[in-house]
């Protein structure tokens, strides 16, 4: 996955966690950091979504940053800081969700995901040669010796990564979700 697509996704999954806690938001007492919510979300970020971020990073970095960058030039910090980027994308998507809970607005949080959703799809719109093919930046960028990703490993990377985090992220979203459904039909 590349950069701006797991910047997204981190973004759309801090959000969903707030949405499937919004319940258990609105009846916090604590700080918006600490929360068992919050603490989940880091821990998908922590297991799942980091290290896959460093994996696309530092096996397909070209490809990773969508042949934007010559990452042959480009400082090893300048990754570094992309990877750091996932966990503040997550944290913000959670605040979106958090404080609209809190304000008893979830259509922003839906109308939220709902953009996100868009951006991933306008992204795989105007990228799609960026994002199947598999090269250097020299090679994207003199079109020669690129490499459909379905003849590459890349493409069972992204498989293998899809098929964790589907399962981690929807298990922690219905394990919220459930956890709000009975709490209010416990005050009822």
């Amino acid at each position: 996955m590349t950069i701006p697509v797991l910047i997204i996704i981190n973004l759309l999954a801090g959000a969903s966690v707030a949405f499937g806690a919004k319940v258990q938001i609105r009846n916090l007492q604590r700080p918006v950091f600490y929360n068992r919510y919050y603490s989940s979300l880091m821990l998908l970020e922590v297991l799942i979504l980091l290290p896959v971020g460093a994996y696309f990073c530092g096996f397909y970095p070209d490809w990773s940053w969508m042949y934007l960058i010559d990452t042959q030039q480009m400082p090893f910090a300048l990754s570094a800081m992309a990877i750091v980027a996932y966990p503040v994308a997550a944290t913000m998507g959670y605040l979106v969700g958090y404080f609209s809970a809190r304000g008893n607005s979830d259509w922003v949080t839906l109308m939220f995901m709902a953009f996100l959703f868009l951006g991933i799809v306008g992204i795989f719109i105007v990228s799609e040669d960026k994002i199947l093919f598999l090269g250097t930046f020299k090679q994207y960028h003199q079109n020669v010796g690129l490499e459909p990703i379905s003849s590459t490993t890349l493409l069972f990377s992204i498989i293998l990564c899809w098929a964790g985090l589907i399962p981690c992220w929807g298990y922690l979203f219905y394990r919220l979700f459930r956890e709000g459904h009975l709490l209010s039909a416990a005050k009822v």
